[in-house]
């Protein structure tokens, strides 16, 4: 790789940031706009081989359903949530206009990969998707919350016992940006073994 291109990489990383759901609107990525970033995906790193993370669109269709299993997960963690807080939670499931689920695997594997490893990719597998979102000028974010593992959720989308809910990865256009957070200087993360 050329410097060019390495400070061209280096630009779409320094430039991309958390938009949240509520500020992403349609058009969310076209069909080959997500190829390209389930292509991305696919080159994280994966020790043995063993494929330990997958991916699960949420289509338009089914936001009802998503959005039923947030309300139920909330009313058992709280059986007094006001309409307010139940209506929140149902429409949770209606921002962006792309909604996928980041899933990963902690059951017995061939060869052995510890849990963490496996997590580890799936967090390389993410990045790269933003990254890939960013470079085609698609907002994207990451999100979570108390319901992501509640058996309502699990329930609809089906997962094993071995796999857990990790995160909710969101992409659209951008209606309005935030101000920048500061990153990190390059001082700051890095130090020497003494």
């Amino acid at each position: 790789m050329s410097n060019d291109a390495a400070k061209a990489l280096l630009a779409q990383m320094c430039a991309r940031s958390h938009v949240a759901p509520k500020r992403l609107v349609a058009p969310g990525p076209t069909a080959e706009e997500l190829d390209l970033i389930f292509t991305a995906a696919a080159q994280a790193p994966d020790h043995g081989n063993i494929q330990p993370w997958r991916f699960i669109l949420v289509p338009q269709e089914k936001r009802a359903a998503l959005g039923q299993a947030f309300l139920q997960a909330l009313q058992e963690r709280d059986a007094n949530a006001s309409k307010a807080e139940r209506n929140f939670a149902f429409e949770k499931a209606f921002r962006a206009p792309c909604l996928i689920l980041a899933v990963v695997d902690h059951g017995p594997t061939e060869p052995q990969v510890p849990v963490h490893e496996r997590q580890i990719a799936l967090g390389c597998a993410i990045q790269n998707m933003l990254l890939m979102a960013q470079t085609l000028s698609i907002g994207s974010g990451i999100t979570s919350g108390q319901a992501m593992n509640s058996h309502f959720v699990r329930e609809v989308f089906r997962l094993t016992p071995n796999e857990e809910a990790m995160c909710f990865l969101t992409f659209g256009q951008v209606t309005t940006y935030k101000s920048k957070r500061k990153r990190s200087d390059v001082s700051e993360i890095v130090s020497s073994m003494e």
